[in-house]
């Protein structure tokens, strides 16, 4: 009766998750082997145990390694984040933090990167396009800096003092 009753509870769950797009909770071993498919929009949870992807995400994603393809909205914990093309807005935490467009929020890892950030970054190394807000890391660079670096060294491209050690300081 057990296995019945679970059978039954998984069965109708995983038909839920298909037939709803904007699904509440995903769960991916490796994409496209996911529930609900890649394009769906998640508002909630996604779980991926090796690799999961998604079109919009806003919650809370724990991952060895993911996508989402336009925007994020929420904390990511994990390994390894490749956000090519999307936007984040919250906090991401893993060995490497990767937003390919407008970010605001806070960067927690071994190389942060944004294209477009506002906020915090922590790391070993931080690279951004353009950054507003405070880089933390053994190696901080921008190629334009509304902020402050703090770090072993620190680069601002578009600054008569390119580098400098400890600080530096952009406007």
């Amino acid at each position: 009766m057990r296995k019945l009753f679970t059978f039954l509870v998984v069965s109708v769950t995983a038909f839920a998750l298909q037939a709803n797009p904007e699904g509440y909770i995903m769960v991916a071993m490796h994409s496209p082997g996911e529930l609900p498919s890649p394009e769906s929009d998640i508002n909630g949870v996604r779980l991926s145990a090796i690799y999961g992807d998604c079109t919009r995400l806003n919650g809370f994603d724990l991952s060895m390694s993911g996508t989402i393809r336009e925007r994020i909205n929420g904390m990511q914990i994990g390994i390894l984040f490749s956000l090519d093309g999307a936007e984040m807005n919250g906090l991401g935490i893993g060995s490497v933090n990767y937003v390919g467009g407008e970010f605001a929020g806070c960067q927690i890892g071994l190389w942060n990167h944004a294209f477009s950030g506002a906020g915090t970054q922590f790391g070993i190394v931080n690279t951004a396009s353009y950054f507003a807000g405070l880089q933390v890391g053994l190696f901080n660079w921008a190629d334009d800096l509304d902020g402050l670096q703090i770090g072993l060294s620190n680069a601002v491209a578009d600054q008569a003092c390119y580098w400098l050690p400890i600080i530096n300081v952009g406007w």
